[in-house]
């Protein structure tokens, strides 16, 4: 080999040195940067202030107004040692108890509509008022005398001392006899239920259902019965949304003259 080809094969030696160097530095330097790529991308996020949290808000617990009030009404506000007198416009709390006198009846009104009409002499409180996927859940607990429920939305639960009268459309009443240890509930029309520990009943239009808190009777199922022209009369003389209803059945033409919530006797058995 003569020295010209010498030199030639040491140029080329050198220059395929040159070019893998240059490819060395070159992707050593590319590597390089996604490096320091990644480690921006790291310290900012674990430097990134955190989204504030937000609470998604319960549904509130609601209330029902009076808006109509006749004798002597009054109401007790939770945290209240007694009560105090009601007005047209006042507001019964959550847990709050509304009581009437003798001779004396209100109206109370819900937010989805639905009107609770009180009886003479009767007592409940607001236990449950929430609004919920089908609509205005409410649970009121009668502990003396007569409400009448006249629903327009939702469903509404009445506690009463032998179990629960519900309604879920549209005209429902629960009365407490003490004299008697009955509860009655009436269907004036659409469907309700009465229900205790050992059943149910379900009741519809025109239908009455009793429920024996005292004694043995406590141990039986509801009873299902009829409603009677004192039955109506009571509805007339307290609910007077109950009006077309009554006559269209035919139920309002014999009304009697007695106390929407009298006291049974074995003589006069009003219910």
């Amino acid at each position: 080999m003569t020295r010209l080809n010498l030199l030639e094969n040491a140029i080329s030696k050198i220059k395929a040195i040159a070019k893998d160097e240059k490819k060395r530095i070159y992707i050593a330097s590319l590597l390089g940067v996604v490096l320091v790529v990644i480690l921006a991308v790291v310290f900012l996020n674990s430097h990134k202030p955190s989204p504030p949290v937000v609470d998604t808000p319960t549904a509130p617990d609601l209330t029902a107004t009076v808006k109509e009030t006749s004798g002597s009404v009054t109401i007790k506000q939770p945290g209240q040692e007694g009560f105090s007198a009601a007005g047209v416009g006042d507001i019964l709390q959550l847990h709050g108890e509304l009581q009437t006198g003798s001779s004396s009846t209100a109206r109370l009104d819900l937010p989805s509509g639905t009107i609770i009409r009180v009886a003479p002499s009767s007592l409940f409180t607001l236990e449950v008022n929430k609004q919920t996927s089908n609509g205005l859940t409410t649970t009121l607990n009668l502990t003396l005398g007569q409400i009448f429920i006249i629903l327009k939305s939702g469903s509404l639960d009445i506690m009463v001392p032998s179990g629960v009268a519900s309604v879920r459309g549209s005209f429902m009443s629960a009365l407490i006899y003490p004299g008697s240890g009955k509860v009655f509930v009436e269907c004036l029309e659409g469907h309700c239920s009465a229900n205790n520990n050992t059943g149910k009943v379900d009741l519809t239009n025109g239908q009455k259902g009793v429920l024996v808190y005292t004694g043995n009777g406590a141990d039986q199922l509801p009873q299902l019965t009829v409603m009677n022209q004192n039955d109506y009369a009571s509805w007339l003389a307290i609910s007077p949304e109950s009006q077309d209803i009554i006559n269209q059945s035919g139920n309002g033409q014999n009304g009697s003259n007695h106390s929407p919530n009298c006291q049974p006797t074995k003589d006069n058995p009003c219910k």
